[in-house]
């Protein structure tokens, strides 16, 4: 269930490239009420190199 989120989230940021978000932000874009698993997923965008977070946001690369 989660890897559908992290798919969600990636796909929000890709066709939003060149833009920053915060967890909030992306949480509201794919509507999932749990910021705590956005913030899980973003996480491992970041570790698996697809997403730059900066300054508490968040963008794809």
């Amino acid at each position: 269930m989660t890897e559908g989120i992290k798919s969600k989230i990636y796909e929000f940021l890709l066709r939003n490239r060149g833009r920053e978000f915060t967890v909030e932000e992306i949480a509201k874009a794919i509507n999932e009420p749990r910021i705590s698993v956005v913030k899980a997923q973003l996480t491992r965008l970041v570790k698996e190199g697809k997403v730059i977070k900066e300054k508490d946001k968040y963008r794809v690369i």
